[in-house]
């Protein structure tokens, strides 16, 4: 028995070479309004097609086979940086994030090598609520995604955040409760013992450590935040880090001291970073795939009307009963809003966007906006 066991391990030490693939990085950045219109955001440098060449260029030297993004406006420019980053690269990007002037939107998505990591599967997760504790949350629903190293078959999840901004008490509050939420929504997909445990969440978390979204997401022992290998600002203006990693501890792939900050210190190198790529700055992890270790887990997935990218969901159901022929209906209009979430509006229209940004109703608590991302339907009340 003991000889058995000796050889075994020997063998299994011998094998584990064959097992490793070089090296691989992911990452994540906030690219600062990505594509966003200059007349709309004229605090933020427009980006000629040239930058947008150099921010794929960026994203290729920085080594990464995934990148989370955020501040995206649109699929166009984000499909140009992917197109420079590389022939093989790809881009896949949320729907939400949309502001009321209906031309800006603060995307989440993520690009990726497809030469390397196959996309098995990937959602926006729209069935987070907007609304926490009587304040609003989630205007950039998470996205996230489920890849397997093509090499190893190593596979993995990450999530894509943009947590709420600001320092206010109510920002605090915000965030607290998008965190507390998320860390919840993770603890409901571990308890199906089949999940795959290997889970990243990474984005802009508005927040840095000791902050309430790190004691939210670590409550339970589940998840931790990743701490720099060299410590260093994430974005321009001040010198904490607000960009994150927090990864499930049975993530073992992953290099716990790999976390980088592609950070700028020069003031002067920094003026030209944010006229060419953004006020964040990219950060990185390094992984080392192994032969697939739990071939047996699976990946939760959502409703239909979640996948990524929007070109393979399934068309919506028609709504029951004698549909609208007048659209948008006109303002006075006895509506009923459903959205994805479930949550049903019915009031008199106010004010509605033909496609991106927000239906408006006056309801009997009140005026109420929805954003139209989040609108399954909106029907004519019967009279």
């Amino acid at each position: 028995m003991m000889l058995r066991s000796i050889l075994l391990f020997v063998s299994l030490c011998f094998a584990l070479p064959a097992q490793i693939a070089s090296d691989i990085r992911i990452g994540s950045w906030n690219i600062e309004f990505l594509g966003a219109d200059p007349k709309y955001r004229r605090d933020t440098p427009p980006r000629s097609a040239d930058d947008l060449i150099a921010i794929g260029k960026k994203v290729k030297d920085l080594g990464v086979v995934v990148l989370g993004v955020q501040e995206i406006c649109g699929e166009e420019p984000l499909k140009a940086v992917a197109a420079a980053a590389g022939p093989t690269w790809r881009a896949v990007l949320g729907t939400t994030g949309q502001w009321s002037d209906n031309k800006t939107q603060q995307g989440v998505g993520f690009v990726y090598d497809s030469s390397v990591v196959d996309l098995v599967y990937a959602e926006e997760l729209l069935e987070f609520p907007s609304e926490l504790d009587g304040v609003s949350v989630f205007h950039r629903k998470p996205v996230t995604a489920c890849f397997r190293h093509l090499k190893t078959r190593c596979d993995f999840r990450v999530v894509i955040v943009h947590l709420k901004a600001g320092r206010k008490a109510r920002d605090l509050q915000k965030r607290k409760a998008e965190a507390t939420h998320l860390r919840k929504w993770i603890d409901k997909l571990l308890e199906d013992p089949r999940e795959d445990r290997d889970i990243v969440i990474m984005g802009d978390f508005n927040s840095t450590y000791g902050d309430d979204p790190e004691k939210m997401l670590e409550s339970g022992g589940l998840m931790e935040y990743l701490d720099h290998q060299r410590p260093a600002p994430t974005i321009m203006h001040f010198d904490t880090p607000i960009d994150q990693f927090c990864v499930n501890k049975a993530f073992r792939e992953v290099q716990r001291n790999s976390f980088l900050s592609h950070h700028v210190a020069d003031p002067k190198e920094r003026v030209q970073w944010r006229k060419t790529y953004s006020d964040h700055f990219p950060v990185t992890l390094r992984m080392t795939p192994l032969v697939d270790d739990d071939p047996e887990s699976t990946f939760h997935r959502g409703s239909p009307d979640q996948v990524l990218p929007t070109t393979r969901r399934k068309p919506a159901s028609t709504p029951s009963g004698k549909p609208n022929t007048q659209w948008p209906p006109k303002p006075g209009t006895s509506v009923v809003v459903r959205c994805l979430d479930g949550f049903v509006l019915t009031g008199k229209l106010v004010s509605v966007s033909i496609e991106r940004g927000w239906v408006v109703v006056q309801t009997v608590e009140g005026v109420h906006a929805q954003n139209m991302a989040q609108v399954r339907s909106i029907e004519v009340a019967k009279q």
